[in-house]
């Protein structure tokens, strides 16, 4: 098996390109609550991808439509997709609400524009969710899967992107070549300056993408570097009593 049973699976790890996406929702709709009602994103922004809360705002909309949905309605939809949270969050909710008495324009318009932001940002969620579980199906079936997994720091994640660059590795005579590929193998010579930083920079022909799904080990701590002749003699001088 090589890195064909990949193609078509979002290489995982580095989304990829729906992890900037998630953000980016994520962001808008807290930075919208936070410019219409601040208390309530206090209430809600650091869960903003909770089921819970994505289910709300996508039934429910703004400040106004919360407040209009009421508590019991609140505590149905919180409840089906959090249990122990649902009484917790639909009593933060009205808190927050009733924290502002001012109403800012836009807040109406916010009761259409939140339900499109929390179910795109839903359906990004499910999507990840959807691509981890094919790539750990495909992981399970290749013949390195279980050497992979079993060393410290590379989980399924970095296990499916290793196997995307290396294949099944059968194209490197050696670890060594593998190693060099990855730009982890020890450099026979390296440049004065990152000598004394006490880093060895990868060869230029080592892949960046292997180079960085590869686990890294601490720098070895340095020796203090000796003082000179010429600071000791200056030291000498310094303490010889007159």
């Amino acid at each position: 098996m090589n890195d064909q049973h990949f193609r078509g699976v979002p290489r995982p790890g580095r989304g990829q390109g729906r992890t900037p996406r998630r953000t980016r929702l994520a962001n808008r709709i807290r930075g919208l609550l936070t410019g219409l009602h601040p208390a309530l994103e206090r209430a809600i922004g650091s869960r903003i991808s909770h089921p819970a809360e994505l289910e709300i705002l996508s039934r429910c909309g703004g400040p106004t439509g919360i407040a209009k949905a009421g508590r019991r309605k609140l505590t149905a939809i919180a409840t089906a997709h959090a249990p122990r949270l649902g009484d917790k969050l639909v009593t933060a909710i009205l808190a927050a609400l009733e924290e502002q008495t001012v109403v800012v324009p836009g807040t109406t318009a916010a009761d259409t524009v939140l339900p499109r932001l929390a179910d795109s940002l839903k359906t990004v969620l499910l999507q990840r969710k959807q691509v981890a579980t094919e790539v750990e199906v495909i992981l399970d079936a290749h013949p390195l899967a279980e050497v992979l997994t079993s060393m410290p720091g590379i989980g399924v994640r970095t296990a499916a992107r290793i196997l995307l660059e290396i294949g099944d590795a059968t194209g490197f005579k050696t670890s060594g070549h593998l190693a060099a590929y990855a730009g982890i193998a020890p450099s026979p010579a390296a440049p004065a300056a990152a000598s004394k930083a006490n880093t060895r920079p990868a060869p230029a022909t080592a892949n960046s993408h292997a180079r960085s799904s590869s686990p890294r080990s601490p720098p070895s701590p340095t020796r203090p570097a000796a003082p000179t002749t010429s600071a000791n003699a200056t030291r000498a001088r310094n303490t010889t009593p007159p």
